[in-house]
């Protein structure tokens, strides 16, 4: 048997975005498509977004794992005071304006939410392959070690995840790490894969994009990475019209000027 899927992350409110990928996702007959997590905070289209998915997930199979993100929502539209950890100034400010906006939507009951997937010889998960709420970054040499481990433990030959808005292939053969482009079984001799799926919502200087998994018989067969053209001047000019502080819209906004 085999399946396409696609893989996006990290929308973060921006229904612009979001429009674009989902629009390039729907011409590559994907059968099926995961959302690696953070739906919102940072951008100013939550509840545009919101609407979107929900239409989205009428017509196509849809996944959706939890992110950091998410979970604030969480807890906080179930009556804690706080999130599970301190937040930047800026984020707190996104996160009460955002919790303004989609009210009385509540965001763990629009989606069926889970906090890991597996599809064959893949997990995907927000962060990383650790528990959930460890939502450290699998970006340093030590901790890809360490999460190849991890996925060796848990049998799997890949592992994908978001979380740091950096697109990332990475492979290892007898514990030597090499960084890809791409991915084919077809002559790449690597024993694991990690891929970061990047971002669509909040570029980083880094640009957006999603990852098409190709799988075969349950396994990898190739993976590659699909950059989204798009500019941010509607973004940014939403930023500028909400009442954050100026210290938060130049932080927000700071992240999308590529």
């Amino acid at each position: 048997m085999k399946s396409r899927i696609a893989v996006i992350s990290d929308i973060h409110a921006n229904a612009d975005a979001l429009t674009i990928a989902l629009e390039e996702i729907k011409k590559k007959n994907v059968d099926e498509t995961v959302f690696l997590g953070d739906i919102l905070t940072y951008g100013c289209q939550p509840v545009q977004v919101l609407e979107i998915l929900i239409e989205y997930k009428k017509k196509n199979p849809l996944i959706f794992i939890k992110g950091n993100h998410d979970q604030f929502y969480f807890d906080l539209q179930s009556g804690l005071k706080k999130t599970s950890y301190k937040l930047p100034r800026f984020i707190d400010e996104s996160v009460s304006w955002t919790l303004k906006k989609i009210y009385p939507l509540l965001l763990e009951d629009i989606f069926v939410w889970h906090e890991n997937y597996r599809i064959g010889d893949v997990y995907f998960s927000h962060a990383n392959p650790f528990a959930y709420g460890d939502w450290s970054y699998v970006e340093q040499t030590k901790d890809l070690h360490m999460s190849f481990e991890e996925l060796r433990k848990k049998d799997v030959f890949a592992g994908v995840f978001g979380h740091s808005h950096r697109q990332l292939f990475m492979g290892v053969k007898k514990n030597i790490l090499n960084k890809m482009g791409s991915y084919s079984a077809n002559g790449t001799d690597i024993d694991q894969l990690i891929i970061n799926t990047g971002t669509i919502g909040q570029p980083r200087g880094k640009g957006i994009g999603y990852t098409l998994l190709n799988m075969e018989n349950d396994k990898l067969y190739n993976a590659s990475f699909e950059k989204i053209k798009m500019d941010f001047d509607n973004s940014i000019d939403l930023i500028q019209q909400t009442k954050l502080s100026k210290e938060s819209k130049k932080k927000l906004i700071d992240y999308l000027e590529m």
